[in-house]
């Protein structure tokens, strides 16, 4: 993991163990993510999914990246429990009042 992911996570106090950075260009032909997977504190596993882009993040994106976290859990063999999204865009505030991603997914900013 490099430098910069670390200090991401240490800045929102994320402790993961097992961390193992996934290919993303193996499920999706997006650029702009980055994909880390890793189990935390209480056992739960959890997809750090990292968004370097400029355009506006959008429900549309979001539902993208909950159908996709299940496509790789399936092929991982494993149930995600939380994923995290880390931004550096404007994002809609659709994205953030939305109750069914609101209980597994957490948004940070890191502009």
């Amino acid at each position: 993991m490099n430098n910069f992911i670390s200090l991401l996570f240490s800045g929102q106090k994320l402790l993961l163990k097992n961390t193992k950075s996934l290919d993303f260009k193996a499920f999706s032909t997006k650029r702009n993510y980055e994909l880390i997977y890793g189990i935390d504190e209480s056992s739960f596993h959890t997809f750090v999914f990292i968004r370097n882009a400029k355009s506006r993040f959008v429900l549309k994106d979001l539902e993208f990246l909950n159908e996709l976290s299940e496509k790789i859990a399936s092929k991982l063999d494993i149930v995600v429990k939380k994923r995290v999204l880390f931004y550096n865009s404007p994002i809609c505030s659709k994205v953030l009042k939305h109750e069914e991603f609101k209980k597994i997914w957490k948004f940070y900013d890191f502009m």
